[in-house]
């Protein structure tokens, strides 16, 4: 990513952070301040899905084997990790934030630059996280359900830790702009292979459910709760838009 735009980035995310700050943090699941255009914003991301997100997703997992596709999602999991790294120091876990170095490391030296999770094999378990992870351990409220064109469900938090994830992702501001970018095209490669895997679960929630947007928002909201506070989570949602 380049200068410029982390810049930009950066000016956007403490407005964000404000308006989060600013909303309520209701335990309730039916707080919705923006239901009326999430609602629009939602049905125009289903015309996405099913004409062009799903059938690219199909046409990949079926035209890929598994294997490779394994491999992609493994490369984008060992290159995120240096941001794990800052993100488990600055929530206070400094053993998550060795593991996620240690993991690096091996990935890197000895599983061709991360196309291979020797990691995992030695018992370093992979463990995701982020901005919005980080700021819930330091007590800022999630806000209202917000849904972004192109980018699915999230909260106020969720959306302003997006944008940090980027600006702070000490990859993206050392790599060469070239490599950064590559990197950027293999989590957009691997969003393909998420929603391919998770092609019935999405199917059924998208499609079958009698009000889609309201399933598919109390699924998102209990998931990301639940693994904040240390639960297992459904990893149904989180795991398709997470990459964004």
């Amino acid at each position: 990513m380049g200068s410029v735009k982390r810049f930009c980035l950066a000016l956007l995310a403490p407005a964000a952070l404000a308006a989060c700050a600013a909303s309520p943090d209701p335990e309730s699941l039916s707080f919705d301040p923006f239901a009326t255009e999430n609602r629009a914003t939602h049905d125009a991301n289903l015309t996405i899905d099913r004409n062009a997100y799903r059938p690219a997703a199909i046409a990949y997992g079926k035209g890929v084997p598994e294997p490779l596709r394994r491999g992609v999602s493994n490369l984008e999991n060992t290159w995120d990790s240096p941001g794990y790294v800052v993100q488990y120091m600055l929530q206070g876990r400094p053993e998550l934030a060795g593991t996620a170095m240690m993991r690096f490391g091996v990935n890197t030296l000895f599983g061709f630059g991360g196309l291979i999770d020797l990691a995992s094999e030695l018992g370093m378990d992979y463990r995701d996280t982020n901005v919005d992870e980080t700021l819930f351990r330091w007590g800022v409220p999630e806000g209202g359900y917000l849904v972004v064109p192109f980018g699915g469900p999230g909260t106020q938090r969720d959306w302003s830790g997006w944008v940090l994830d980027y600006a702070l992702d000490p990859v993206q501001l050392f790599l060469p702009t070239a490599a950064g970018t590559a990197l950027i095209a293999a989590s957009g490669v691997d969003l393909l292979n998420d929603r391919y895997e998770l092609d019935t679960t999405l199917d059924e929630l998208f499609y079958q459910s009698e009000d889609s947007y309201t399933a598919t928002r109390i699924s998102y909201l209990q998931n990301m709760r639940a693994r904040l506070k240390g639960g297992t989570g459904l990893d149904l949602l989180e795991d398709v838009y997470d990459d964004y």
